[in-house]
């Protein structure tokens, strides 16, 4: 019985080290991976440059089969100007076109904006958000398609980047739909802008 004590109290003791120092790993390649995780490194890798794992891709290289997601124009306002000027919508704005944007609106984009594109999504009319937000009717005849697409994937002002929810198929989706919520603005194709003097946010 004493023997049971003791070797209960020891168990004790040494259980109640220091939790980030878990002692003897029995199997420890269940913990960490002989190959190279990107995702998952535990110490300095002697084969890169940087000693990282995840090495960045050769500048001005794109992956095969992403070519659509390769997009030039940086997130600063000369990219954004730019853009403006450069891109056009390469989509019409058809019914399955309309619906598809429609879609990923009511996802992305109406908690914000809301249902009808006037600002009155339901975190914009919060406390803490309350008038950040611009109504289409006011905002998008300022800019044009291409200024718009921009702004989904980089973000702008209050608004955050949606590049990584989003392909770019997706986003001139969107960008058409939109364009479709007003009447007064310029049509979703326009690469022009619709207006000579533009608000900035």
């Amino acid at each position: 019985m004493k023997y049971l004590v003791a070797l209960s109290l020891l168990f004790a003791v040494v259980g109640c080290r220091d939790s980030r120092k878990p002692g003897i790993e029995y199997a420890p390649q269940m913990y960490t991976s002989i190959p190279y995780e990107p995702y998952s490194q535990v110490a300095y890798n002697a084969n890169t440059k940087d000693g990282r794992n995840v090495m960045m891709p050769v500048a001005g290289t794109v992956a095969r089969g992403k070519e659509a997601y390769y997009y030039p124009y940086p997130a600063t306002d000369e990219g954004y100007q730019a853009a403006g000027t450069e891109l056009k919508n390469p989509l019409e704005p058809t019914a399955e076109v309309l619906a598809a944007g429609k879609k990923l609106y009511n996802v992305q984009c109406v908690h914000c904006h809301g249902e009808k594109g006037d600002g009155q999504g339901t975190l914009n009319t919060s406390k803490s958000y309350e008038g950040i937000v611009p109504d289409y009717k006011v905002r998008l005849p300022t800019i044009n398609a291409g200024k718009a697409f921009h702004t989904i994937t980089h973000g702008k002002g209050a608004m955050g980047a949606h590049a990584y929810a989003l392909s770019p198929a997706e986003r001139w989706q969107l960008v058409t739909y939109i364009y479709s919520l007003i009447a007064d603005a310029p049509p979703a194709q326009a690469g022009a802008p619709a207006a000579a003097a533009e608000e900035k946010k």
